[in-house]
């Protein structure tokens, strides 16, 4: 009807506002954009027509166009809520979160019952995370509307950052009741039930939105990692592989600590990894600096993580912190959640200078802060996991930015200048498949030397046999797969007697590796499967381990370092990546390079050899024992001098003028 009148009367006003609209609303912005265009032409005052232009421009994905016409719309009518509403949208899209606030607060003050303003003005707030606000703004909306799902969802993000997992889930649960179709709402009750570690839950509910979305971002493997923490190993090679080609193609398929599960490949996880930051964290414009430094001739060290606590980073470096020299180093630790967390959280706050907890500031206000506390180097010790905060690094928070522990891989971003490994961690041949240039210690892991062995109980308390070889894993049930279970059940058939003690995350995750073990043809009480316990009792388990075998293609690394302490000998087979190597690394370092393999049938064989062979491992076991009093890899203070001379070098660089360039630190 409209086009008829357009026909008749091309400088209808009307007919093509209403055009543009229709178009717009169906699909079609461009043809949307075309008839608002004419219409304005007609009559350029209205500003209805100029708000409909920003959104056709918004749904065609021409942000700033939109945000132009937007202005001139509320220009016109000061009054305009709704255009108030898509100014504080379009410049949430455009990262001006405190600008968007204003614009949200403006349309609320114009309409006080407008739901959808609140809901969003509780989305920017909670990026901002001014958290009690957003709460307050996110209640207001639902009050406002019972029934709205947008609203629920934001809600279950806002409960989801302040940990309260549970009650995301029902709200979220409640968002896709409402409208069961919201793909952004089963993506985040699949993450929330991660968390809480109802892992059949999560399964499930990625694979709801596998159906409706296939190719929604990270979906694959968001699902193959729910699929994987609960052992369910049903059509892992073909999930696994496809994975890896959307990888290969860039495409936004899996985040990056979980892609290490699946591919030991440095250069897929290269493409991965920047797949997501470009996604999620692209580099922002860096603000002015403040002028000269005066740290009185120190370095100053911003070590940033969410998991200084009961955490393994915590347990890595407590004694790298606690003895840095202050007078060559002034060392800050940027921290958020974990507040309050045991004994450990109070060491590790002791050990800095300056312990600023960030939780409750925003990436640009932490960027800020470190300009002002002028921060020579950043340290991230998250990376790419759960918790990170990479939005602040990627704002050039210090002159130097460190990649380190965390994230086992490439952060893939043009940001971080470093990554910290050793030479067998990252060999040379391998060096242009990571983003930051390498700095190559005598061994990229530290291995505190406070660790000590509490007296344990017998075995039969843990459910082991009185008598028979224990090989054990206590590495997370995501770094399973087929391949190595094959391998570890043959181990089991080959060796009488014998047992595999190992963790399952779930009921579920038991039942399954029951099931795979009864498939292979071992019997399923065979598999003995320990409870997660406190850091010291889990410690003093290993002194009921004969071998410890590792995963691949995603090693140990904490857990190799425990064993390797607790005087277990570790069995790894090295792949082609830092995650793939992590074991191989602290083995060579520690001269046990015969306990490396370069394939499943030589891990296999060195296996079964060491089984049958009593006197070989106790010679190996004696080895360690001694390597705990005497040997360099276990000397806290020695890593600590190799680190600080990695960042003397690092700064010295930067100070010269000069690029991020790799080097090695010698003894």
């Amino acid at each position: 009807m409209y086009r008829d009148i357009v026909r008749e009367i091309p400088l209808c006003f009307d007919a093509l506002h209403l055009l543009g609209i229709v178009a717009t609303d169906r699909g079609a912005p461009e043809e949307g954009v075309r008839f608002i265009r004419r219409a304005l032409a007609v009559d350029p005052s209205q500003p209805v027509a100029h708000y409909n232009l920003a959104r056709a421009l918004m749904a065609k994905g021409d942000g700033p166009s939109a945000l132009e016409c937007v202005n001139r719309a509320t220009s016109l009518q000061p009054s305009f809520a709704d255009a108030w509403l898509l100014h504080g949208n379009l410049l949430q899209q455009a990262g001006q979160f405190d600008e968007s606030v204003a614009s949200y607060e403006r349309a609320i003050a114009l309409q006080p019952d407008f739901p959808e303003a609140y809901s969003n003005l509780a989305a920017a707030l909670r990026t901002l995370r001014k958290t009690e606000r957003a709460m307050q703004s996110a209640d207001r909306a639902l009050a406002l509307n019972p029934n709205y799902a947008k609203g629920f969802n934001n809600r279950g993000l806002i409960l989801l950052d302040g940990h309260r997992q549970a009650a995301a889930v029902e709200d979220f649960r409640r968002a896709i009741a409402l409208e069961p179709t919201f793909a952004n709402a089963l993506h985040n009750l699949g993450i929330a039930l991660m968390q809480l570690r109802r892992f059949e839950e999560a399964r499930d509910a990625f694979a709801r939105l596998a159906v409706l979305v296939p190719g929604f971002p990270h979906l694959q493997g968001n699902l193959l990692h729910a699929k994987l923490s609960c052992c369910d190993w049903r059509e892992f090679d073909a999930m696994a592989e496809a994975v890896r080609q959307a990888a290969e193609r860039g495409e936004h398929v899996d985040v990056p600590m979980s892609f290490l599960n699946i591919s030991g490949s440095a250069r897929l996880q290269r493409r991965c990894a920047q797949a997501y930051t470009e996604a999620h964290f692209s580099e922002q414009p860096a603000e002015h600096r403040p002028g000269a430094r005066d740290n009185d001739g120190r370095i100053r060290v911003a070590y940033l993580s969410g998991d200084f606590g009961e955490h393994a980073v915590s347990y890595l470096l407590g004694g790298v912190f606690a003895r840095h020299d202050l007078t060559r180093f002034d060392t800050i630790a940027l921290s958020w959640d974990r507040v309050g967390e045991g004994s450990k959280r109070r060491s590790i706050e002791a050990a800095f200078s300056r312990f600023i907890d960030i939780t409750a500031a925003s990436d640009a206000d932490v960027a800020r802060l470190m300009r002002e506390l002028k921060v020579d180097i950043a340290v991230d010790l998250t990376g790419h996991t759960l918790g990170q905060r990479t939005g602040i690094l990627a704002r050039r928070a210090a002159p130097v930015q460190v990649n380190y522990l965390g994230l086992p891989a490439t952060m893939g971003a043009r940001y971080i200048d470093y990554l910290i490994a050793d030479e067998f961690a990252v060999p040379e041949e391998q060096r242009h498949h990571y983003a930051e240039q390498i700095v190559r210690l005598p061994c990229f892991q530290p291995n505190d030397d406070r660790r000590h062995l509490t007296p344990d109980p017998s075995r039969i308390l843990h459910g082991l046999p009185e008598t028979g070889f224990v090989f054990c894993s206590f590495n997370n049930n995501t770094k399973l797969n087929p391949l190595s279970f094959d391998v570890w059940m043959r181990l089991l058939q080959s060796v009488p007697g014998s047992v595999l003690w190992m963790l399952a995350d779930s009921p579920l995750a038991a039942d399954n590796l029951r099931r795979e073990a009864m498939q292979r043809g071992v019997d399923s009480t065979r598999l003995i499967f320990a409870k997660r316990v406190t850091y010291d009792d889990y410690l003093a388990r290993y002194a009921h381990a004969d071998l410890f075998l590792d995963s691949t293609p995603f090693n140990g690394g904490t857990t190799v370092s425990d064993a390797l302490s607790m005087g277990v000998p570790v069995l790894t087979c090295a792949g082609e990546s830092l995650s793939a190597r992590m074991a191989g690394s602290l083995l060579s370092c520690l001269g046990l390079a015969e306990l490396v393999t370069a394939s499943l049938a030589d891990y296999e064989a060195t296996a079964i050899g060491l089984a049958a062979a009593p006197l070989r491992l106790q010679a190996l076991r004696q080895r360690l024992v001694h390597a705990r009093a005497h040997h360099p890899f276990f000397d806290t203070d020695r890593y600590r001098r190799h680190l600080e001379s990695a960042y003397q070098t690092m700064w010295e660089r930067n100070a010269a003028g000069l690029p991020p360039a790799g080097f090695a630190v010698k003894d």
